[in-house]
């Protein structure tokens, strides 16, 4: 009995698959064009061919666009992982002084724009103003962490927050882009990074996975996610990258650890949520944490894991 093959999704993802979609509108609209010239000559034979050239055009618009309209978490699975030879090796718990040692960050940018404050209060107002439906909504809530994050940066550091940065294709198909990545340089490097978004082997870079499906559970977005980091690092140079999955509420932090043999593992956290118990009301505590552990690892993204400077205990 032939063992049973898993089905391949397309490699299409964010921009390429919109390029692709446009194309083929413009194919079927020609096509379309060519089969009413055809029906005024009165060529049956050949009207039956473009008709049947303008069906597969269909067809395959068809596919694409459910393809775009589906949560692209779901083509990405465990057996992906398997796959692509990246094993699980443990969780990371979050220390008790944790929460203490966020607080302490809301010192620091208490001079700029996107100070505690001003992060807790935009959280609150958005609460009571956007439906959060969709991605676009939930991608509101992530880019105010990255802002208030930037104005914690060390003053001799700049932060620049890439949007769809792209991902290096692999043997397995495995491109597109990471949602974002907050990368870390010197002032004299932003100009050149911010004309053309390069990853380059001496920036310090976060990757962001935000959860395209916001009804789904957060760790089911995590084979994806992990996956995208791998193909990020694999374009970076990187041995070791930190990266986070979210959906703007809940956070799971992840590291991503390339080996010698071209396998890889991953650790993570629990969900880290940044609302009151019970609410969906923003917490100073909450929130404050999110964006300490977002500031240390952006600065310590491809580092080796440090028990004693972490906001985490070691991966068990």
């Amino acid at each position: 009995m032939q063992p049973t093959k898993r089905k391949r999704t397309s490699g299409l993802t964010g921009i390429e698959l919109a390029i692709a979609l446009a194309a083929l509108k413009k194919l079927a609209e020609k096509a379309r064009q060519e089969l009413n010239m055809n029906a005024m000559q009165q060529d049956p034979e050949l009207e039956l061919v473009e008709e049947a050239v303008l069906t597969q055009i269909e067809e395959l618009m068809a596919v694409l666009q459910a393809r775009a309209a589906s949560p692209q978490s779901y083509s990405f699975s465990g057996e992906l992982l398997e796959d692509l030879k990246i094993q699980f090796s443990g969780t990371l718990a979050l220390k008790g002084d944790a929460p203490g040692r966020g607080a302490l960050t809301d010192n620091l940018g208490t001079d700029k724009l996107w100070s505690a404050t001003t992060l807790l209060a935009h959280l609150r107002f958005l609460e009571e103003l956007v439906p959060r439906c969709n991605v676009a909504a939930t991608r509101l809530w992530i880019n105010a962490f990255f802002y208030r994050v930037s104005a914690m940066i060390p003053e001799h550091l700049k932060m620049a927050l890439s949007i769809e940065q792209v991902v290096h294709k692999s043997p397995h198909r495995l491109s597109g882009f990471i949602d974002f990545t907050a990368a870390v340089m010197v002032p004299a490097q932003l100009g050149s990074f911010l004309e053309r978004p390069v990853l380059r082997p001496n920036d310090s870079v976060l990757f962001v996975s935000e959860a395209k499906d916001v009804s789904i559970d957060l760790k089911k977005h995590i084979p994806q996610a992990v996956a995208e980091m791998l193909g990020c690092a694999r374009r970076a140079g990187k041995k070791i990258v930190k990266g986070v999955v979210t959906d703007g509420r809940s956070w799971i932090f992840l590291i991503l650890t390339l080996q010698g043999d071209g396998t890889a593992t991953y650790v993570r956290s629990a969900e880290i949520n940044n609302y009151e118990r019970f609410t969906t009301r923003p917490s100073q505590e909450g929130v404050s944490l999110i964006s300490a552990i977002l500031a240390h690892w952006i600065l310590h993204s491809h580092e080796a894991f440090n028990e004693s400077t972490d906001f985490f205990l070691a991966p068990i």
